[in-house]
């Protein structure tokens, strides 16, 4: 399918996907208090910290080898590399359980919550995995389909437990496990269809998605980390009503960030397509493309943040109006991740995994320290001027590190106008 037409596709499904959540921001503003949304942003923060290490990298790595492989070398190859999610995933059961009596007071959970987020995760692997497939295999109407259907369940169940039978911010949390637990069914029973899970196993590559995954997971975690201790910085040093007012204004920002990885979704396919020919013209077009996509994203930032007003008065609840100064700093740092995904994808294409870990060192002591020091002087919303200070840090270093590993004509226009 053309680049156009599926990212047609993954836009229309992502904007139906995050309209679908946005359409519950009335209910859960109005539901649940400031403190019991820091909760909820707490423990979904928590539950994004332990994907990395539970995943491992096995979704980034099915969607490289599908592309070099049979189809039959594929299924051996997705039997052998489902094993490390298992092994991860009884490893961070003891990590959370250390976690969890060391830190559940401080952040205001009970310590069965904390421990319940491994499982959250790993509820929601076979969904990621199906998507991954669907979207490689240039099959973005199931992908469509499968997506907007695990959004209306979220919303659905959390209508009935927040709303019908009252259970607060605890109603949130079921509603993401029991979505996330019907998804992981519905997953299992197509990919079981498909094929995909053989008896065959292949040592080597194992050991290859693993030493893929020991270079990613850290980059994730840096990734994540940004979105991770900004909100534990601001549960320390603020207060729950802080963490919810802020979690409120990611919420609302989060919207561009749907679309931009929409985005993201049809491009690495189709470039990792591109990138396999090996022409000169090929990379020309590609960055010319690149460029393209950059400038898109600069005029959806300014279209976003000129719709925001609009969006508080019809969406969220009165009393937290005043998180929307923070929306136009978080898209600022959405807009330059856009940029930066355009980097890292020929990271993910050569399988340098290790290089990301030099992105992820930096990108986390730049936001540990900018988090500490601008919440301390600006209060919240100094967490949104650390993120989108850091973001545009990570996108410069990931473009030198991306045109270190795999050289791009990114400068090639300059050449000609001086040849001129």
């Amino acid at each position: 399918m053309k680049l156009s037409k599926s990212f047609l596709i993954y836009t229309l499904s992502s904007i139906l996907s995050s309209a679908v959540p946005l359409l519950l921001l009335p209910v859960l503003t109005r539901y649940l208090t400031e403190s019991e949304y820091g909760i909820v942003a707490t423990l979904t923060t928590l539950i994004t910290f332990f994907t990395p290490p539970l995943v491992w990298g096995v979704t980034a790595v099915l969607s490289i080898e599908y592309f070099k492989r049979t189809p039959e070398e594929f299924r051996i190859y997705f039997s052998s590399v489902i094993r490390i999610p298992i092994f991860s995933f009884l490893c961070l059961l003891g990590v959370a359980a250390v976690g969890a009596l060391l830190f559940a007071q401080d952040i205001g959970v009970s310590l069965w919550w904390v421990l319940s987020a491994p499982l959250f995760v790993a509820l929601s692997l076979f969904p990621q995995i199906l998507t991954t497939i669907l979207r490689v295999g240039d099959r973005v109407m199931a992908y469509a389909y499968f997506e907007f259907f695990s959004s209306v369940a979220v919303v659905a169940f959390s209508l009935f437990f927040v709303v019908t039978l009252g259970l607060h911010w605890q109603g949130r949390m079921y509603a993401i496990a029991v979505a996330s637990g019907v998804g992981t069914m519905i997953a299992a029973v197509w990919l079981t269809r498909e094929g995909y899970f053989v008896r065959a196993f292949d040592r080597h590559t194992l050991i290859d998605a693993f030493r893929f995954g020991a270079g990613l997971v850290p980059h994730e975690l840096g990734s994540h980390a940004i979105r991770v201790t900004d909100r534990l910085f601001l549960v320390a040093m603020v207060g729950l009503t802080g963490a919810g007012q802020y979690a409120v204004a990611s919420q609302v920002a989060g919207v561009m960030l749907v679309l931009l990885s929409a985005f993201n979704r049809a491009w690495a396919p189709y470039l990792f397509l591109q990138l396999s020919v090996e022409r000169e013209e090929t990379r020309k077009a590609m960055v010319r493309k690149s460029y393209l996509i950059v400038g898109c994203a600069l005029l959806f930032f300014v279209a976003f943040n000129a719709a925001v007003p609009l969006a508080y008065s019809l969406f969220v609840d009165a009393k937290f109006h005043s998180s929307m100064d923070y929306v136009f700093w978080l898209t600022l740092g959405y807009l330059f991740m856009a940029v930066y995904l355009t980097y890292i994808d020929y990271i993910f294409y050569v399988k340098r995994t290790k290089v990301l870990s030099l992105i992820t060192t930096f990108n986390f002591l730049c936001n540990l320290t900018l988090n500490y020091l601008l919440i301390e002087f600006f209060g919240t919303i100094g967490a949104a001027y650390a993120f989108a200070v850091t973001m545009f840090l990570v996108m410069l270093l990931a473009f030198l590190l991306s045109n270190h590993v795999y050289p791009m004509p990114w400068f090639n226009w300059m050449t000609r106008q001086n040849g001129r």
